[in-house]
């Protein structure tokens, strides 16, 4: 993932911003709007903020099985 590609152009989230806020405990589309702003100006990117944070969840599940074993 570019960490330094916008997620949300309205509010100059990057990927990477929004990475570091799933990985600090912000699980779902508002904690992460919460977090970083993202979402809250033309709303625009909020289907595509969903995907990224579900992706980035999968991510994390993925480390930590592999963690475990």
């Amino acid at each position: 993932m570019n960490r330094r590609k916008e997620a949300c152009h309205c509010r100059n989230v990057t990927y990477g911003m929004i990475e570091d806020a799933v990985r600090g405990g912000a699980d779902t589309l508002q904690a992460v709007m919460d977090a970083t702003g993202a979402g809250r100006g033309c709303g625009k990117c909020r289907d595509f903020l969903e995907y990224l944070i579900r992706d980035i969840r999968e991510e994390m599940e993925k480390e930590a099985n592999h963690a475990v074993q």
